[in-house]
């Protein structure tokens, strides 16, 4: 989840019957995804984007 407000992406992972938090990346980080592990968001660039 993307949330302008605040410039975090929550990345979310779904065990047994719900979802749980895997992290919440803010600017100077990288959002990593648990299933693919070569993938990564650089959260600047996100924010940054026109």
């Amino acid at each position: 989840m993307v949330n302008p407000l605040d410039e975090t992406i929550t990345v979310l992972v779904l065990e047994h019957n719900g979802y749980r938090t895997l992290g919440v990346f803010r600017r100077g980080e990288q959002a990593a995804s648990r299933l693919l592990e070569s993938f990564a968001v650089d959260v600047e660039a996100v924010f940054n984007a026109e």
